[in-house]
């Protein structure tokens, strides 16, 4: 993609390998304020910089997840908050889906094609509210 995506993007995970392929995957995707993390801490501590889009492999503490996306949307309202996990159960899918993140993608082998249907979709969506910003969350 030439355009790219203008977002700011932030990246969750411990795995340092995982992060730099997905690193890679945004960069090659036109994707150029693309920031790492392998915890949330320090993430959280970059809120003020209002990313975005922020990608999170749930099991980096699923018993704080829905935490951690609560406390996201409490900061940053109007962020694409994605969790991108291993295999697991529908169930968590569901749930967080259900609690408020904009997706739930399992690392398989289309996870890359996952992530660009993801960024497209936030590229459409927000070129609709940046013609109709009355649309925008509260």
């Amino acid at each position: 993609m030439s355009a790219g995506f203008p977002f700011k993007v932030f990246l969750v995970d411990e795995d340092l390998f995982s992060l730099a392929m997905y690193e890679q995957h945004f960069r090659n995707m036109g994707c150029r304020d693309v920031h790492l993390f392998d915890s949330i801490a320090p993430c959280v501590n970059r809120f003020d910089e209002k990313p975005q889009v922020i990608f999170l492999d749930y099991r980096l503490n699923p018993q704080q997840g829905l935490k951690i996306l609560t406390a996201i949307r409490k900061v940053i309202p109007d962020a694409y908050i994605i969790f991108v996990t291993g295999p697991s159960g529908i169930m968590e899918s569901l749930f967080s889906l259900g609690q408020g993140a904009f997706e739930y993608i399992i690392k398989d082998s289309n996870y890359v094609m996952h992530i660009q249907n993801s960024m497209k979709k936030i590229s459409q969506i927000e070129k609709v509210l940046y013609n109709n910003p009355a649309q925008r969350r509260k």
